[in-house]
């Protein structure tokens, strides 16, 4: 299996508000833009082969940034796509908790199963994810990135980890923060970078 970098792209200026942003889209923040060029030299110094990217303008905007420090070129991918959050998207999450309070609070009784209207769930991302981590496994190239988004790279974190549904809901990547994924002797191993320094042990959790 090769060694992947997951790269979560920088904070978009609908996350500095807290604004549902799912498969629609924001620009990167000052911060972001920060945030994507921290990511860019970490990658130059580990080396890359292939990168893959989500054809989002956020994830595409960081990986446009870290090809300045990575010669692999970007491959998109619609599978690495964010949650589609569905009737949600656009809305601030305050709005969508007084809006839809039934169905808000029908989704933090059952994070993981619950499809709120029109949206995907963690089931649904799984099955979208998981043919893609199978192909990213097969790859010949050793030194592979992903440049995806808080979700859906969390969800292919869990498939490579074999983790199960509390763990993964556990997990939380923040804008500044890339899981790396390594083959060890018996299993896969996970460690991160937070800001480019590292690495440090496993990943980074809610709390």
């Amino acid at each position: 299996m090769p060694s992947i970098c997951f790269v979560r792209h920088g904070q978009s200026e609908w996350n500095a508000v807290q604004r549902f942003q799912g498969q629609w889209d924001s620009r990167l923040s000052d911060l972001g833009r920060r945030q994507a060029h921290l990511s860019g030299r970490l990658l130059g110094e580990l080396g890359v082969d292939r990168m893959f990217v989500s054809p989002l303008g956020r994830a595409r905007e960081t990986a446009a940034i870290i090809s300045e420090y990575v010669p692999a070129p970007a491959v998109y991918d619609d599978r690495l796509k964010e949650w589609d959050c569905g009737d949600w998207s656009g809305h601030l999450r305050e709005e969508v908790v007084a809006r839809w309070p039934d169905e808000w609070a029908a989704r933090q009784a059952d994070v993981f199963h619950y499809r709120g209207p029109n949206c995907e769930n963690y089931p649904d991302m799984f099955v979208r994810a998981r043919p893609f981590v199978t192909a990213l496994c097969a790859l010949e190239e050793e030194r592979i990135a992903v440049v995806s988004h808080g979700m859906i790279g969390k969800v292919m974190v869990s498939i490579l980890l074999g983790l199960g549904e509390e763990e993964t809901l556990a997990i939380h990547q923040p804008n500044d923060t890339v899981f790396h994924v390594v083959a060890g002797a018996a299993a896969p191993r996970a460690q991160h970078y937070i800001g480019g320094e590292g690495p440090f042990p496993g990943l980074t959790t809610w709390g």
